[in-house]
Parts: C-alpha cells; structure tokens; sequence
C-alpha cells in the first residue's frame, strides 16, 4: 500500500469509528433506535418515514453512505445541511441524529441493500430501514427487488430490516403516503430524482420543505460533478 493510499485508508478508519462512538453513545440513551439510508435531499416522503419510525423507535439515525458517488448525485454537506436544517425545524437532535458513515456507493440494488444491512450491523445498530430502489440508479432494478432479496436472506443477516415501500401523492387523500397507506391509485411518485430535477433547475418542489430549499439557494455546489 503506497503512503498516500495508506493515508485515506487510516482517514476512513478515523472517520468511520468516530461514527461508530457517536452511534454507540446513541444505544445507550435510547431503548430503541433505527437507521436509515440516504442519498437525497429530503422531500415529504422522507418526512413521512421519519415520522412513522418515530411512532416505534426512540430515534431515528439519519446514516447515509458518504463515499464516491456518481454524476449528479447530491453533495455531502448538502445532505447534512438539509438534515439538519430538518432536525432543528422539526424534531430535534434528541429524537432524530445525522449521524454518517464513509463508504464506496455501488449502486447495486437488491445486492447493496444486503450490503448496507451488513455495515449497519457492524456498526451494531439492530434496525434498519430499506427503501424502495434502494441503491439503484437508472431504473437497473425494479423498486421492489430489494425487499424481496432482503426478505430472502433475512435469517442470514445480523440486523432487523423494515421494508417500506416508498411514499407518493395520493390526490384522493391530499396528502403523502407510504404505499399501503391507502387502497387508491392516484399515487403521484415524489422520488429523490424528482427533487434533484427541480433542485438542479433551481425551481421549487412542492412536496418539499420550502424553508429548507430557500435555505439551501445560498449554496452552488449542491450536486457531484
């Protein structure tokens, strides 16, 4: 290993066992603690989520994968920023952390789902959130195949995964819901590379948080180029 290549390799050791303290000084306060995986900006959808896992858990860990991401996708310190603008607005670093870890994104799908359950277990978190795509890119995947892969192997993974299935506009119900919520079909899809297009455009999103976008206008360098 060449001395500079040592030198990321000791920083991500650092960086990742730093989170690893933080994490372990979470299980300790609280009984029950879920994480759950990122890589946007979050809209409503995720706000759903958050709440939702709220309801069950004493806290929720916002526990993004931070290494090499592709083109276009967004910056880490605008993931934290908008996290944590969140944190402040809505529910408070006792109830909900910004906690991530450092980590190549595979974009892998089904088998990267597996994966991040296994980094999330090292980190000895018991609960984990997959999403639906979860770690996809250019629809390579069809959005439920992680959980079925997930469900496959769940006796051979170390960690209790919750499967939820992406929240929508329903027209019918006027409000965002996780699919299941409701039984109607007018579910209008309100997913992160939807936010990322109207974010890129610098428009604003509706099924997003408009203080949190105003506040992220101050910043040019929102996504990888």
């Amino acid at each position: 290993m060449g001395v500079e290549n040592k030198k990321i390799y000791q920083n991500i050791k650092k960086f990742n066992r730093i989170s690893k303290i933080k994490i372990q000084l979470i299980l300790k306060k609280y009984k029950k603690v879920c994480s759950f995986q990122t890589r946007n900006i979050p809209h409503f959808g995720h706000e759903l989520i958050i709440s939702r896992l709220l309801e069950t858990f004493d806290h929720v860990i916002i526990n993004p994968v931070i290494g090499p991401k592709k083109k276009g996708d967004v910056n880490y310190n605008i993931l934290d920023k908008s996290f944590n603008f969140l944190i402040d607005k809505k529910y408070t670093k006792e109830k909900v952390s910004f906690i991530p870890i450092l980590a190549n994104m595979f974009y892998a799908g089904p088998f990267e789902a597996i994966h991040h359950a296994n980094l999330r277990a090292a980190l000895c978190l018991k609960h984990f959130v997959v999403g639906r795509d979860h770690a996809g890119a250019q629809n390579a995947y069809h959005p439920d195949a992680a959980f079925k892969l997930i469900n496959k192997y769940k006796n051979k993974i170390n960690i209790h995964v919750i499967a939820l299935k992406g929240s929508y506009y329903c027209s019918n119900c006027k409000k965002v819901v996780i699919k299941g919520d409701c039984l109607h079909n007018s579910l209008l899809n309100i997913s992160g590379t939807n936010f990322r297009k109207y974010l890129f455009k610098k428009k604003i999103f509706k099924h997003a948080d408009y203080d949190m976008q105003i506040y992220l206008k101050k910043f040019d360098n929102l996504f990888t180029k």
